[in-house]
């Protein structure tokens, strides 16, 4: 037997090495998700934007509006957005023209409601998407008489 090394003291301390190892792994793990994530939602927020004008409209079933969306880049962002359109009622048909391209630019959305479109309002919710899968989104209240 070595004097001098006290055995109670080795495996304790190795554990707790082990143990703040572990923690450390985990630690990085979560952090770079969360590094992940973020980064993401930057990327997101630092693309493009986009809007409606007007916001919303009352109309007879029978008739054609038009309004104006608008695609404003933020920063560099060079990809493709393509619109499209969800949440629109039964006999609704919704058109952009033109219906993508390369931020900042303009489309005219066209909203053709048909003879037996049922009274009520609804939100359709105006979607472009960037070739790399960013999305943004606009709304558009859309009032049946």
């Amino acid at each position: 037997m070595v004097r001098g090394l006290d055995q109670r003291g080795v495996e304790p301390l190795a554990m707790k090495l082990f143990a703040g190892i572990v923690l450390l792994v985990i630690g990085l793990g979560i952090g770079y998700a969360v590094y992940t994530w973020a980064g993401k939602g930057a990327t997101g927020m630092l693309s493009f934007t986009v809007s409606v004008s007007p916001t919303g409209a009352t109309v007879d079933a029978g008739d054609t509006i038009t309004a104006s969306v608008s695609v404003q880049r933020i920063g560099p962002y060079d990809k493709n957005v393509s619109l499209s359109y969800s949440g629109a009622p039964a006999d609704v048909t919704v058109n952009f023209s033109p219906n993508s391209g390369v931020p900042s630019f303009g489309s005219t959305m066209t909203i053709v409601v048909g003879s037996s479109a049922l009274p009520g309002t609804t939100t359709i919710t105006i979607k472009a998407t960037g070739a790399d899968g960013v999305q943004q989104t606009a709304t558009f209240e859309l009032t049946v008489a």
